[in-house]
């Protein structure tokens, strides 16, 4: 999959993956909830994880501003309530 927000100047497209899932993207600074919205998720109930190391998770917000690292390896993180039944 593909979202075009504007090419940075210079720098080629940046592929990466979200819940297991390959994109593509010409920017590489992308706001959180752009990326979560190419994936089909709503922003307003999940967060950003970028997975660093074994380990070691970044966690970025719907209205951060990330740098897409090119191979990197996202995921998404559930915020919203969950419905008592």
């Amino acid at each position: 999959m593909t979202a075009d927000s504007g090419k940075s100047k210079g720098q080629p497209p940046v592929t990466f993956t979200l819940d297991g899932v390959e994109y593509t993207v010409e920017d590489r600074r992308q706001l959180v909830a752009d990326v979560l919205r190419l994936a089909g998720l709503d922003p307003a109930d999940y967060d950003l994880l970028r997975v660093v190391g074994k380990d070691e998770k970044q966690r970025f917000h719907d209205q951060d501003e990330v740098q897409l690292v090119p191979g990197g390896r996202y995921l998404s993180f559930f915020t919203g309530s969950t419905p008592v039944v």
